[in-house]
């Protein structure tokens, strides 16, 4: 499922909540970057408005949330996996002490393992199609349901390698960490069942000198 908001308005919420980004210019700038991500026809010396404008060219719903794209199609980024991959560390080893520095596993493991490339490519041109998903929330005025629509591609298939540091996490560790990924997902909405996955093939590639 994608996960990124396709409304300019959204888009500046969602980098200063996700991305933690305060300053105006590094959020027009920010903001240019991810518009340009989505398709939309944008360029540097754009204001606000004319980024909105640009917005209303994308293709699908305004309030959709979707899938960046790049010259080779959509992509998901590489820290949506090692999102995943800290959640999973987190679940299933909190508590526990890694290293010589005994280091809480999701610390041990962010500063050590890594994803690579940047741009997982989805191996689409287009979205499959877009999910409109019911939510529930309680704010100040009391419950009530909101509407949400995200595009989302169907058994794509991703390749990507993971370094680790002086191979620090252990084997055993990395079988239990890809069975929890599996049913716990990569992507939006994992919460409601969303961006589970079979694991293909992992294999261990000799260091180079690259």
């Amino acid at each position: 499922m994608g996960g990124v908001p396709r409304d300019p308005k959204v888009v500046e919420g969602w980098l200063r909540s996700k991305a933690g980004i305060s300053d105006e210019e590094e959020i027009r700038v920010a903001l240019l970057r991810t518009m340009t991500e989505l398709g939309a026809e944008v360029a540097p010396d754009m204001s606000f408005a004319d980024l909105e404008a640009a917005a209303d060219k994308l293709a699908g719903v305004r309030e959709t949330n979707g899938f960046k794209q790049g010259e080779h199609g959509l992509y998901i980024e590489q820290r949506q996996v090692k999102a995943a991959l800290k959640e999973s560390t987190n679940v299933l080893f909190a508590g526990d002490k890694w290293g010589p520095t005994r280091k809480g596993p999701k610390s041990f493991l962010a500063e050590r393992v890594f994803v690579e490339p940047d741009h997982i490519l989805l191996g689409r041109e287009e979205p499959d199609g877009v999910e409109m998903v019911v939510g529930h929330i309680i704010d100040r005025n009391g419950p009530r349901s909101t509407l949400g629509y995200h595009q989302y591609v169907r058994r794509a298939t991703i390749t990507f390698d993971v370094l680790a540091a002086r191979d620090a996490i252990q084997e055993d560790w990395w079988q239990d960490l890809w069975v929890h990924m599996q049913e716990n997902g990569i992507g939006a909405l994992r919460s409601q069942g969303y961006g589970k996955f079979d694991i293909v093939a992992w294999d261990k590639l000799p260091a180079t000198p690259d």
